[in-house]
């Protein structure tokens, strides 16, 4: 199929990043699982005088991007996959069905080597779904940093959440398009 191990490759679709193996993926999937509440706990640690509910609480919106990056990632396989293979095999049912006809080729039905290449690297860059959640979050969270009673500047807390919720959106994201996180699948 596709030789990464030189590297990534570049195809007509972008750049391709070869999947790390699980023995890479699987600690850093668990690193970022406890990760983002372990920065929202930092944050809250760097801010004096932050109650303990505050401190808590600063460890949900990190815990967002990660979750909610995750399943949005997952729907935009899921369209990507139905767009390049789905729409295929619902256009060879119909036929099937309704125009009494099979396709006349198999090509008709299934993706070529390059528009499977071309999912592939799209499913790499859906990864950009951590960072396109993490800035609305970042947003609401850095609204609620501003009525938290601490000794910090507010604008030193706008930076710490905020600045830290998208900062970790884009950790995950560069993770995931480079193939350090695993792809999301159903039921997980």
């Amino acid at each position: 199929m596709v030789d990464l191990s030189k590297g990534p490759m570049e195809t007509g679709a972008g750049r391709l990043y070869k999947p790390q193996g699980w023995a890479v993926q699987i600690p850093l999937a668990i690193g970022a699982f406890v990760g983002g509440p372990a920065i929202g706990w930092s944050v809250g640690v760097l801010m004096p005088g932050l109650s303990e509910g505050a401190r808590t609480f600063l460890c949900v919106p990190f815990a967002l991007v990660f979750f909610c990056g995750y399943a949005l990632w997952l729907a935009r396989l899921n369209a990507i996959a139905f767009q390049t293979v789905g729409r295929g095999l619902l256009k060879a049912l119909f036929m099937l069905i309704v125009l009494r006809r099979k396709p006349q080729r198999l090509e008709d039905v299934l993706p070529s080597r390059e528009r499977l290449t071309e999912m592939l690297v799209r499913g790499q860059r859906a990864a950009s779904s951590f960072l396109a959640v993490a800035v609305p979050i970042a947003a609401v969270a850095g609204l609620i940093a501003m009525f938290l009673e601490t000794g910090t500047s507010l604008v030193m807390r706008e930076v710490l959440v905020a600045g830290g919720c998208i900062g970790w959106g884009w950790v995950l994201s560069f993770l995931g398009r480079r193939g350090y996180l695993p792809f999301p699948e159903e039921g997980e």
